[in-house]
């Protein structure tokens, strides 16, 4: 067991140990630290890591885990150490985490992590430097039994509140039946087509 299962973990720590890149240094260092090592790009990935620049508070960068692509501006990332300072979550395992794009390229250079307490995506934009792809495959990330610390992936109400992105979810268009012939029977809406699309209503994680 290379780590302890209770022991507060590192964003990169985490990253590399899931991924099997070889990559050290701090977060932000990993997108040049790739060059020529790896492959590397703006579309996202499953298993990819994507490398967020240095900015704010956030002096050392971050890394998160592809874990699976939802949608062209949405991905669920696992990631380590993504919690507040101080706080009871800081230094432990987030899985399955919606991050949307809000570039204006749709390019992933701008970010939206999902705001566990609201139930919406955070307001706060980061800026990222893009993915680092795994070689040799496309498969969802598998975290390390021992790097879980404790299940934190969450279910949120239908009427919880998201951040309005048209491009990020689609809504869904219900079909209405005909009116009856007889006016005194109101007529009736079918029930709302279930057309598979990520509700990222249906999340909620630490942020």
């Amino acid at each position: 067991m290379p780590f302890d299962a209770k022991a507060a973990l590192q964003c990169v720590t985490y990253a590399r140990e899931v991924t099997g890149l070889n990559l050290k240094g701090d977060a932000w260092k990993w997108w040049e630290a790739a060059d020529g090592l790896y492959d590397r790009g703006n579309a996202p990935r499953d298993g990819a890591v994507l490398v967020f620049k240095r900015q704010g508070s956030m002096s050392h960068g971050h890394v998160a885990v592809v874990r699976k692509t939802a949608s062209a501006r949405i991905v669920l990332v696992d990631h380590a150490n993504w919690a507040p300072h101080r706080s009871a979550g800081r230094g432990q395992v987030s899985e399955a985490v919606p991050v949307m794009d809000v570039s204006p390229n749709n390019d992933w250079s701008q970010v939206r992590v999902w705001y566990r307490p609201s139930a919406e995506y955070g307001s706060r934009v980061y800026k990222t430097q893009g993915f680092v792809y795994r070689p040799g495959s496309k498969s969802a990330a598998v975290v390390p039994a021992s790097l879980r610390s404790a299940p934190v992936a969450e279910s949120v109400s239908p009427s919880a509140k998201a951040e309005p992105m048209a491009k990020a979810v689609e809504p869904v268009t219900a079909k209405v039946e005909a009116p009856a012939p007889v006016a005194a029977t109101p007529a009736k809406a079918a029930e709302p087509v279930d057309n598979g699309k990520f509700d990222p209503r249906a999340w909620a994680e630490q942020a």
